[in-house]
């Protein structure tokens, strides 16, 4: 019961440990946000994409969703609430590697227009300058969401992924990335998923207070030799 209880304990503190992290990971954003830019990654089909206003809606709805899986995950377990945090983290500090060396810039349109979606669309043009595009970080931080909750529960799962993948969709349908930004996000997800795994199952295993599966006697110490049962 004492080697539970720890257990529980260290897994509360590394969760909370990493969910900061990541928070404060996140702080760094606006820091790259800014020109001169490198890349240019606009192709005809990008040009041909109409602006769609409503899709605003599952844009700015992408830190609602991470909050709410957090919480989901933390109840349901806090290995899984780790594996997110970690994976959030990975996927912000590759995108800045990639900011910071090769910036990108995306070509915005003017919406017209006095309906509340295109005044929401302009209010997200305003709040976040036409950089830190390529890899899309709204792309990879659904997709991680999508990934991990699937893993949890399949069938709320698939409802979630296909609200992922409406944002995913919505970062090209309100003109914030061009499809290789998409493409960039995808792969920055798997990359951060596999290694918060390896990470997470790294931790696990080394940890000194691992008890034994029920049912199964320990195994004897170096030198020691198991004596026979009586």
């Amino acid at each position: 019961m004492t080697c539970a209880r720890s257990a529980s304990a260290r897994d509360l503190l590394l969760a909370l440990l990493l969910t900061a992290v990541s928070l404060a990971t996140y702080l760094i954003y606006p820091v790259l946000n800014h020109g001169p830019s490198k890349i240019f990654l606009q192709t005809p089909l990008d040009r041909a994409i109409p602006l769609v206003p409503v899709m605003v809606i599952p844009y700015l709805s992408l830190f609602p969703l991470i909050g709410v899986a957090a919480v989901v995950f933390a109840v349901a377990d806090l290995r899984r609430l780790q594996a997110l945090a970690l994976a959030v983290t990975v996927a912000l500090l590759v995108s800045y590697l990639v900011y910071a060396v090769a910036q990108s810039y995306v070509m915005r349109p003017s919406p017209v227009g006095r309906d509340w979606l295109t005044a929401a669309v302009r209010q997200v043009y305003a709040l976040d300058r036409p950089y830190n595009d390529f890899p899309s970080l709204h792309t990879s931080l659904s997709t991680i969401v999508a990934i991990l909750w699937l893993r949890m529960h399949r069938r709320t799962g698939a409802i979630v992924a296909f609200w992922c993948s409406l944002i995913v969709a919505s970062t090209v349908l309100i003109h914030q990335h061009y499809l290789a930004d998409v493409a960039g996000g995808l792969a920055v997800a798997w990359l951060a998923v596999a290694a918060s795994d390896r990470i997470i199952s790294r931790i696990q295993h080394d940890r000194p207070d691992q008890s034994p599966e029920p049912g199964r006697s320990q195994p004897p110490e170096p030198g020691r030799s198991r004596k026979p049962p009586p």
